[in-house]
């Protein structure tokens, strides 16, 4: 089915939508699309050659996610995540997901600016390929609003490195009704939670704020002094922050 999506305007997020070549993934309340990746992308020391994009605000390794209340990381059972924003996000609601793999030219040269200017200590990098996933405007769990969020992830390599992209857009909500939010505000309850994690209960990043009423917030932080954008690579055994350089779990 064909869908008609518009790019919110954003200093931070990456061209995304229709024109942009996305592919635009069902609506769906739980669950996600499994993409074949065209290398074998880093993750927490392992590689892999597919993901998932999950309606949920999230990018799983090895299977879907389905749960919509986030946990707490770290998080063990091979969950191998990457959560620009897990909650209970509900696109018949509202919104859309969409997502697609480039090595186009201007989208490389973009990656390769914003990956050596939060680590300048790899300003040889030059990224070959990256995989956009955008949740667009969408909604949240029996909501009786039109409290919609954008935010996406960008993942970025050279086959040696790899690095993800937080983008945000406009942020409303935290929450289903599922999890305990509000039907009005999408607020309350237990908020999203934003971060990596490895699946072995051992090793993540947790973004602070996570699973706080502060989270609502996220596109007015940073950690490369760009509201809306939080930059990490994510290819070795310990996350590391962009900007502060700060290695270790939070």
């Amino acid at each position: 089915m064909m869908y008609s999506v518009s790019q919110e305007m954003s200093p931070v997020l990456y061209p995304y939508a229709r024109l942009a070549g996305d592919t635009v993934a069902p609506r769906n309340d739980e669950g996600g699309e499994m993409i074949s990746l065209s290398i074998a992308l880093p993750y927490f020391d392992r590689l892999h050659n597919s993901l998932w994009v999950n309606t949920n605000g999230v990018i799983s390794f090895l299977d879907e996610l389905w749960q919509y209340t986030p946990d707490p990381f770290p998080l063990g059972d091979g969950r191998r995540l990457i959560a620009p924003f897990w909650a209970d996000v509900n696109t018949w609601l509202g919104g859309h997901v969409t997502y697609r793999e480039t090595t186009d030219s201007d989208i490389l040269e973009r990656a390769t600016t914003d990956v050596t200017m939060a680590f300048p200590e790899l300003h040889n990098f030059q990224a070959t390929w990256v995989f956009i996933a955008t949740w667009h405007r969408v909604s949240f769990y029996y909501s009786t609003s039109n409290k919609r969020n954008t935010f996406q992830a960008v993942l970025v390599s050279n086959g040696r490195y790899a690095f993800t992209i937080f983008n945000y857009g406009d942020i409303t909500w935290t929450s289903g009704t599922d999890s305990g939010g509000d039907p009005e505000t999408g607020l309350g309850g237990i908020p999203a939670q934003v971060g990596f994690n490895a699946g072995n209960d051992v090793d993540y990043f947790s973004v602070p704020a996570s699973r706080t009423d502060a989270i609502v917030d996220i596109e007015e932080t940073s950690n490369v002094n760009l509201p809306g954008r939080w930059v990490f690579r994510i290819d070795s055994a310990v996350i590391q922050e962009g900007g502060c350089h700060e290695e270790g779990m939070l």
